[in-house]
């Protein structure tokens, strides 16, 4: 079963991270969504990374089996962020996203962020730097 990797532990896994390693080969292939490149790209970006440094961090994402929503996610994603804002949870809207492609597809996620424990339906797996 392959694993669903967050912006936060793709950092990880590319800083050679012991545990964010053994995550990506005990569930091969380690995935990442759409909306994890957006962030991971935008974290870049921000950062200022040089034009070389963005090159490698490109190459580096090359790697990986992008995943990309569906009608379905759109629904599932309907109903987490419905669900959680009747709680009184509200988390950054690419959250919801990445939550609703594991719930659809029932995939573990690895992420370096707590807000993950918010959705009762994924399998978590928390990684810290």
């Amino acid at each position: 079963m392959p694993i669903l990797f967050d912006t936060g532990a793709l950092e990880l896994l590319r800083r050679r991270h012991r545990e964010a390693e053994k995550l990506a080969i005990d569930f091969f292939p380690p995935l990442v969504s759409v909306h994890v490149l957006g962030e991971f790209l935008y974290g870049q970006l921000l950062a200022g990374v040089s034009s070389n440094n963005l090159l490698q961090a490109q190459n580096f994402l090359a790697g990986f089996d992008v995943q990309q929503p569906d009608s379905s996610t759109a629904s599932v994603y309907a109903r987490l962020r419905a669900d959680l804002k009747r709680r009184g949870i509200v988390l950054p809207d690419p959250d919801y996203w990445i939550g609703a492609h594991a719930v659809q597809m029932n995939w573990p996620v690895a992420s370096t962020d707590t807000d993950f424990k918010h959705f009762d339906e994924i399998r978590l797996f928390l990684l810290s730097f």
